[in-house]
């Protein structure tokens, strides 16, 4: 009985706490922020977004007033959320498409029984300007060749809209306001292109282009753009190539990096080789970030071709362009084979100078060595003359006559310190 007791307070207290909990959480109602505002500066999509702490919070001090923004992300089709305690934010938007924004207010701390409230929502809903009487350029396509400059190029407009002139402005974070095209690229005395020079572009940073124009008709649908331009970057074409055989019948193929103001160590390459053999043609592609290709030996092709193309790559940028192929060096069987021929030459040649650099001393120590001995000979043959002659009366014998008739009989006594 007790126990029942017990639990039926405890049951009733809870509610009761939990009424009153409840009743003042209905009675606090959060404001929607005021004067939600989206403006553009000009900046080609860059906008503005801005709103006012609402008025009933203005004196609140015992809880923390937040904001949430969400913006529908047209590029990826989705809504993006952003919680802050600023009034106001900047993204990019498609001006081609609808801008909508809503903002709520959050509200938590004690005055709302530690509980977070979130406000209805502010909301704007703003529509792409009048589209224009003709259609918007199509084939726009940006390159930035060798980071050196960009060309930003579209296709000629057609019909009606083909007399038109076409305009693009540009901006990015670092300009002021924005600007027309610096160099126009003309095709038929009509606007197809625009030259950007590097003084005027900024790497990591939207990178914002409008494409607009006039006719006789009215004005023409205006196109709008974002891209980061180190991601557009196209290589110069590798020029130097080398090929050469090697002794073990492999090729070996060297390059240098391509010209430009784009670093090496953001390069990579990538090889094809080509080789025609007996049985047909084989067609390989290898990518590196050396500036050498060993190939090797694949049967026995007729011929063997290469050629090499360079990007950026993904640690520098998060895509790029690849460069135009190389010219094509070509190795023929016969010269791999040739090469190969001189190439064990060499190495006979160098073994047999080898040879002749050890052995040339010792022919020289035994050749001074005998030119020793015989002037030790000449010098006992006459010695021993001079013993025997001198004594008997005889005339001294040429040197010729000594060596050619003295026995070694006749010496050896003499070389061994014996009497005669």
């Amino acid at each position: 009985m007790k126990h029942k007791l017990t639990v039926d307070f405890l049951a009733g207290l809870f509610l009761l706490v939990n009424f009153n909990v409840c009743s003042t959480s209905a009675e606090i109602t959060v404001d929607p922020p005021a004067d939600l505002r989206v403006t553009d500066p000009g900046h080609l999509g860059h906008l503005h977004i801005s709103w006012a702490r609402p008025s009933s919070l203005e004196n609140v001090t015992d809880c923390s007033v937040r904001f949430e923004l969400q913006y529908f992300n047209t590029y990826e089709d989705r809504w993006t959320v952003i919680r802050t305690v600023r009034l106001k934010y900047s993204t990019h938007f498609d001006l081609e498409k609808d801008v909508h924004v809503k903002v709520w207010t959050l509200l938590r701390g004690p005055c709302v029984n530690n509980t977070e409230l979130q406000s209805p929502p502010a909301e704007v809903i703003l529509q792409p300007p009048d589209k224009g009487t003709s259609p918007r350029v199509s084939g726009f396509t940006c390159v930035f060749y060798q980071k050196e400059f960009m060309d930003c190029t579209w296709e000629a407009r057609g019909g009606e809209a083909s007399q038109a002139q076409d305009h693009l402005f540009y901006w990015h974070s670092e300009m002021g306001q924005a600007m027309e095209c610096p160099e126009y690229i003309e095709s038929d005395g009509f606007r197809t292109g625009c030259r950007f020079p590097k003084e005027v572009l900024e790497e990591f940073t939207d990178f914002n282009i409008c494409v607009n124009g006039t006719s006789a008709a009215g004005p023409m649908r205006a196109a709008y753009f974002t891209l980061q331009i180190q991601n557009h970057v196209k290589p110069a074409t590798v020029e130097t190539l080398s090929l050469d055989a090697l002794p073990n019948g492999n090729t070996l193929l060297t390059w240098s990096p391509p010209g430009g103001k784009i670093p090496n160590h953001c390069l990579e390459f990538e090889v094809e080789s080509k080789e025609d053999g007996v049985l047909g043609e084989n067609l390989h592609k290898y990518i590196t970030r050396e500036t050498s290709y060993t190939s090797a030996v694949q049967g026995q092709p007729k011929t063997s071709c290469f050629r090499v193309r360079s990007r950026v790559h993904q640690f520098c940028a998060d895509k790029s362009f690849w460069s135009e192929w190389s010219h094509q060096r070509c190795l023929a069987e016969s010269t791999k084979k040739d090469v190969s021929a001189m190439k064990v030459g060499q190495v006979c040649v160098l073994a047999l100078c080898a040879v002749t650099l050890f052995a040339f001393p010792l022919y020289l120590w035994n050749c001074k060595r005998k030119v020793k001995n015989q002037e030790w000979f000449l010098s006992s043959s006459f010695t021993k003359w001079g013993l025997l002659g001198c004594n008997q009366g005889l005339s001294p014998p040429s040197v010729e006559k000594l060596i050619h008739h003295l026995s070694q009989d006749e010496v050896q006594p003499f070389k061994q310190g014996q009497a005669v």
